[in-house]
């Protein structure tokens, strides 16, 4: 439905949210079988499994987007009187004969004959045809129109000839944040995110972020639409899913449809791979080996001056260890980098290299004791180096203590 105003659009989506609700004549009937020339290999394994068409009640009327499983827990609430004398139900008494006809398997023409006179399984049934209008924002979408700006740096768009409905794409931080975005079809109202995170935990390396991995698309009344979206954190995790399940599933015992959400093309640049994944070995080297980004000629005049290797070994850990600047901040993605001019890596580089020429240039001996050592002495002063010998001292005390 178009209007002339955003406004207009706005304020009679409100207005319309508690009145629109269309009314499906569902009944309840006897089954009287089928054409056997005409069936399919899965109806007859349902009849098969029957044994009789007089076990089997058929309810038609059936409003399209309402799942087999939730027809069954309208009619037969979990729990209730009514799941004890005719339940429970699995996933084989009950067959989508067309998109509005079910067919339940009670077991026994007794009980087929109960369910028609039961009042209440026909207003439980009546109460599935009763459905609200799903109500969607929808807004055009913006296209590509080109480069403006200095160093044309900028990108602009235009509105395009095509509609995007609320949950047609996935949300934004969503299909950033991980290397794969799955969309789910034909979910029952009742499936939550965790149901989700517990399904496809199994295609997954690591435990899955049950609200972080997982969206439910829902209408403007809040209501779950019957979509979903689930991403994965690791290249290879959604190519297990589709290799098992090839495109349909049964998530809380309704067929659901499994499909990929594909990438744009992206008008300049490219998209970040996965998150790297190192070895052990490498995360130690990584933590442990800062002598890499200095010169050996520094770290031995250090060790002549008496500044040993294990105490600049001990700065360096702790500093990783205590500073996120220098750790997992220096080793994020780009486009998640809290410096995004810094390459990955070159913060904690930059650091190392400039603390060592920062120390070399602090070290003073009594051959040159520095010009700060020199300005604690008068100009008329000579120079006091006694206090190299307590220093000499100290640092030996301290040796012999292992410290």
């Amino acid at each position: 439905v178009g209007f002339a105003r955003k406004n207009d659009a706005k304020e009679a989506l409100i207005n319309a949210l508690n009145d629109c609700m269309v009314t499906h004549p569902t009944e309840l009937s006897a089954f009287d079988g089928l054409d056997e020339e005409k069936m399919t290999d899965e109806q007859k394994e349902f009849v098969s499994s029957a044994g009789d068409t007089n076990h089997v009640l058929k309810v038609t009327g059936v409003p399209v987007e309402v799942t087999s499983v939730e027809v069954i827990r309208a009619m037969f609430p979990p729990g209730s009187k009514l799941e004890a004398m005719f339940g429970p139900f699995t996933r084989s008494d009950y067959l989508r004969l067309s998109p509005t006809t079910l067919l339940i398997n009670l077991g026994s023409s007794d009980l087929v004959s109960k369910a028609l006179k039961s009042t209440n399984i026909a207003n439980n049934a009546a109460l599935v045809g009763k459905r609200n209008l799903q109500m969607m924002r929808a807004k055009r979408e913006r296209v590509f129109d080109g480069w403006s700006g200095p160093n044309r740096a900028f990108a602009k768009s235009k509105l395009g000839k095509r509609l995007f409905v609320h949950g047609d794409i996935p949300p934004e931080d969503l299909f950033l944040s991980h290397h794969d975005v799955l969309h789910i079809a034909g979910l029952p109202p009742s499936v939550t995110l965790r149901d989700l995170a517990t399904f496809f935990q199994p295609f997954c390396a690591d435990q899955r972020d049950v609200v972080g991995s997982g969206h439910i698309v829902r209408c403007a009344r809040g209501v779950p639409t019957g979509c979903a979206y689930i991403g994965f954190e690791l290249p290879g995790e959604l190519d297990q899913v589709k290799e098992m399940y090839n495109g349909k599933a049964i998530i809380s015992e309704a067929p659901v449809t499994l499909r990929p959400v594909w990438d744009k093309e992206l008008r300049r640049g490219v998209r970040q791979g996965a998150r790297s994944e190192r070895s052990l070995e490498e995360l130690d080297d990584d933590l442990n080996n800062w002598e890499r980004h200095v010169d050996p000629k520094d770290i031995k005049e250090l060790e002549d001056l008496g500044v040993e290797k294990s105490i600049l070994d001990e700065v360096m850990r702790t500093l990783r260890h205590h500073n996120r600047t220098f750790s997992s901040i220096d080793q994020a993605m780009p486009g998640e980098r809290l410096y995004p001019e810094r390459r990955v890596g070159t913060h904690y580089r930059d650091f190392v290299k400039k603390y060592i020429k920062i120390l070399k240039s602090c070290v003073a001996t009594r051959e040159n004791p520095g010009l700060m050592y020199e300005a604690m002495f008068s100009p008329d002063q000579d120079v006091e180096l006694g206090l190299f010998d307590i220093e000499e001292k100290r640092i030996a005390e301290l040796r012999k203590k292992g410290i």
